[in-house]
């Protein structure tokens, strides 16, 4: 179960059928029961149901997703594979396999008796990754390449705006920075990034910050910014923020329930009105 420490339930078959063994004749006498005490992990019984599928295949065919892990989508393709060429056949093909260097989508198509095509995977352009431009300036500030940020971006056709937001972020505390994987951040997270800090300011996001690099586990950009402008992931009220040009949209949900606690962080929202009002001249002037 250690691969999957971190990821939902739901999304975690494998994790889920062992909770499932592990819980009957205690928790829950049958699925539908285990889904019931499950449902607030958002397992509903037809995850119980494909988990145990899954778990009962044979072990061949399971041990080739070890490095890559199953997902929900995974699981319903094992099986519709199983379904359509019978247990002994997907053994077979199993045993054939090497998983060495292979993707899901990879392991899927072999048991399925496909030729796998390499990957088209959609990578932000190198030179639109703020930390890359900004090494890039700041290489070509050492070598005397130029002298400016404007002679630079002249020069390379990058946009004043876009290298001087790439410079802002570089300049960042690595305990914010050191959230995100280089190769993944764009500039759109760094707008949003930096709209976060003008609004909530640098000391709540740098908290917020903090905070995350104490939990472990795989974040997407797009999580750690959510998490950034809203605090802890199990908190009552959960915020998601948006940038579009220079409007910046905060958008707060929770679950209508009795609680003891407050439904939104007063501070964050006294903060963002402080945004709004006191630096409302400074926007007008972009």
């Amino acid at each position: 179960m250690e691969s999957y420490v971190g990821k939902p339930l739901a999304r975690n078959p494998l994790a889920l059928a062992a909770l499932y063994k592990e819980g009957l004749g205690r928790l829950w006498q049958n699925q539908k029961q285990a889904a019931d005490a499950l449902g607030t992990f958002g397992v509903k019984r037809e995850d119980v149901n494909r988990a145990l599928r899954l778990s009962s295949m044979p072990a061949d065919a399971l041990i080739l997703f070890t490095d890559c892990g199953i997902n929900g989508r995974t699981a319903r393709e094992l099986i519709r594979i199983e379904r359509a060429i019978g247990r002994a056949a997907l053994k077979e093909r199993a045993q054939a396999i090497s998983k060495e260097g292979k993707s899901r989508t990879e392991l899927v198509l072999l048991l399925e008796g496909l030729s796998p095509l390499p990957p088209k995977r959609r990578r932000t352009p190198e030179v639109d990754l703020p930390a890359i431009r900004a090494q890039q300036y700041v290489y070509g500030i050492a070598t005397n390449k130029w002298s400016t940020m404007t002679e630079a971006a002249k020069t390379q056709g990058w946009g004043n705006e876009r290298l001087y937001m790439s410079a802002t972020l570089s300049d960042l505390s690595p305990v914010i920075t050191g959230l995100f994987e280089q190769k993944r951040f764009s500039l759109r997270n760094g707008e949003t990034l930096l709209a976060l800090i003008r609004t909530l300011g640098i000391s709540k996001v740098t908290q917020n910050a903090r905070k995350l690099a104490e939990q472990p586990g795989r974040r997407s950009s797009e999580e750690i910014l959510n998490y950034l402008a809203g605090g802890p992931a199990d908190a009552d009220c959960k915020v998601k923020v948006q940038v579009a040009g220079d409007m910046v949209t905060f958008s707060f949900s929770f679950k209508a329930r009795a609680t003891r606690r407050n439904l939104v962080d007063v501070d964050q929202l006294q903060s963002l009105a402080s945004f709004a009002l006191g630096n409302l001249v400074e926007l007008n002037r972009r």
